[in-house]
């Protein structure tokens, strides 16, 4: 009897291990991630040195809270809606101070775009819903010029010189008007296609695609990268280079991105370790159980089946990649990818790191996991629930707000995903639209098309309902 109580416990405390090695190496990595950038040698996605400590100071960053917040909360409430960027932690989300040389560099980080609020709470790892990336570009880059100015020449070092011309190059280029996202929490690509151009001292022509898309939700992308990277299946994932794509359109330099090579693939390892946050509202069992069988009758077809640990986590899998004859979802981010823009890839100076895939025209089906975290659904958040995702096209909204989108009174737990406007509230947004509001999300705007993935689009609400409820246990 003793040895069998003593074999019990050592199962329990086994199984416990097991369940601690994975929350603990998801809590490691999101700890990493928090405060992991690529800034190297005084360039990258960087803001003039010492810049960064006067928008905290602006913001009441790190001050006693109420006081903060009486005295600059209002501030804080203008940038997040105005550059969708967040404050956690009692500082701004992925930004920080770095040392060059003599000077402190302002430093964009990961988190920056891969973090945000979902349903009211923050999570790292979560794509930004909110990130305005040439509004805030734009912005900086007037304030920029001013701070460059306000400090004498003879007063700054060389590395002060190469962080600041660094910045100031930066937030120009992302700021162009053929580099614009039309709305917030999308990010548009065509930047990063620039410099294929730029690295060979060629004049950027005129793209024909801004390939704007959401900023995805990053757990289950260990096995997403033997697929491929990006949501068609653009870059091949075989070598990591494009995972610094964005600190090369910054300007950063292909021979420094070779130096730092090692320490991107020791960051794409980490991502591998994140968990999907578990859905924080009630979910009716019995419900989802019905639902699962009607997920695995339609919807698994393209987004696979669902499997679980000993320990309640997801066991992730590779998602498959669906023609778009058969998705025909918006076809922006494809018309980029030419043959004259692979011609480019394929003669970079990085084309052994940055590498192609040839599936043809499509997008991977994402998987599940956490995906009531990732609304708005489409890969250019087009469809603001999953509700609304299973409509036919043409009833589903044409236009939604995108003010205070990872709050807690904007989501809707029946929905799955953003509450619905009343009509009123419609008609307010079809106008805003119509001047070009950045906070509102108009399907007729360039690639904002909320047609396709016409799936299953007549099963009965009832049949809908279990559906979602399933979805919510993912």
């Amino acid at each position: 009897m003793k040895y069998t109580l003593t074999f019990l416990l050592l199962l329990i405390s086994v199984s416990i291990a097991k369940s601690d090695d994975r929350i603990e190496r998801d809590q490691h990595a999101r700890e990493k991630f928090w405060d992991l950038n690529f800034f190297s040698e005084g360039r990258g996605m960087t803001i003039s040195p010492g810049l960064v400590r006067v928008l905290e100071k602006f913001y009441g960053l790190n001050e006693d809270k109420d006081i903060a917040d009486e005295k600059y909360g209002f501030r804080k409430k203008i940038a997040e809606r105005r550059w969708g960027i967040a404050f956690e932690r009692d500082s701004i989300a992925g930004f920080s101070n770095e040392k060059y040389g003599d000077v402190e560099v302002g430093v964009m980080g990961c988190v920056v775009c891969h973090g945000g609020k979902v349903a009211g709470q923050y999570y790292i790892g979560a794509g930004n819903k909110s990130i305005d990336v040439w509004r805030l570009a734009k912005d900086v880059n007037r304030v920029e010029k001013i701070w460059k100015k306000l400090k004498p020449q003879r007063e700054k070092s060389v590395e002060y010189k190469v962080s600041e011309d660094s910045a100031i190059s930066f937030s120009s280029y992302l700021s162009q008007k053929r580099f614009k996202n039309l709305s917030q929490g999308l990010v548009p690509v065509a930047y990063i296609r620039g410099w294929f151009y730029k690295v060979h001292g060629e004049e950027v022509p005129e793209l024909n695609s801004l390939g704007q898309v959401k900023v995805p939700a990053l757990w289950g992308y260990g096995e997403k990268l033997k697929a491929g990277q990006f949501c068609d299946g653009f870059g091949d994932a075989s070598e990591l280079g494009w995972a610094v794509a964005v600190e090369l359109a910054a300007g950063q330099k292909h021979e420094v991105v070779r130096k730092y090579y090692q320490d991107v693939v020791a960051a794409e390892e980490l991502l591998a370790d994140f968990l999907p946050p578990k859905y924080p509202f009630f979910i009716d069992r019995e419900l989802a159980k019905s639902g699962e069988k009607v997920f695995n009758n339609t919807c698994a077809g393209c987004h696979g089946t669902y499997e679980k640990d000993s320990n309640g986590h997801p066991i992730f899998k590779i998602p498959k990649f669906i023609p778009w004859s058969v998705v025909r979802t918006d076809r922006d981010r494809l018309l980029g990818n030419t043959e004259a823009f692979i011609a480019q890839v394929r003669k970079s100076p990085l084309n052994d790191l940055i590498k192609v895939n040839n599936y043809g025209p499509g997008y991977f089906a994402p998987r599940l996991e956490g995906v009531w975290a990732r609304f708005p659904y489409l890969h250019n958040a087009s469809v603001p629930s999953v509700w609304d995702l299973l409509k036919s096209p043409e009833n589903r909204p044409s236009v939604f707000g995108l003010r205070d989108i990872g709050e807690r009174e904007r989501f809707s737990e029946i929905r799955l995903g953003l509450v619905e406007h009343s009509r009123r509230e419609t008609d307010h947004l079809k106008s805003l639209a119509t001047r070009g509001a950045r906070h509102v999300y108009d399907t007729t705007r360039l690639g904002h098309s909320n047609q396709g993935h016409n799936f299953y689009t007549n099963l009965q609400d009832d049949i809908k309902l279990s559906l979602i409820e399933y979805l919510k246990t993912l």
